[in-house]
């Protein structure tokens, strides 16, 4: 069984991987779905992630709903890359992870660029 810390790690490599450089990137409803219900997974439980994870919840719920609003969309994205550049300067943050956190907020920012 994987660790908290191995799980969210996996799911940070998965979703950098899924935005590339966040430039151009298509990623399909169905798949931001499955990402963010893998990350609902990887952060439940944790500590001061309570904001990050009724983002992603309402963000997930807005994708499924098939009806979907750029604006909302745009605004979920940048309040999560925000979240997210917080979380990357936390002193029990590793160099390694800060500079993955870091990449995923410039992909996020990115991607909501697009919308």
């Amino acid at each position: 069984m994987e660790t908290q810390t191995t799980l969210e790690h996996r799911m940070l490599t998965d979703t950098l991987g899924a935005f590339g450089e966040g430039i151009t990137t298509i990623l399909s409803a169905e798949r931001g779905i499955l990402l963010l219900e893998g990350w609902l997974n990887a952060l439940r439980g944790d500590v001061g992630a309570e904001r990050i994870l009724a983002e992603l919840g309402e963000l997930r719920d807005h994708l499924k709903s098939e009806q979907y609003d750029s604006d909302k969309i745009r605004h979920l994205l940048l309040s999560l890359a925000s979240h997210t550049t917080a979380l990357s300067h936390e002193p029990s943050v590793d160099q390694v992870t800060a500079g993955q956190l870091k990449q995923l907020v410039n992909a996020l920012r990115n991607f909501s660029s697009q919308l």
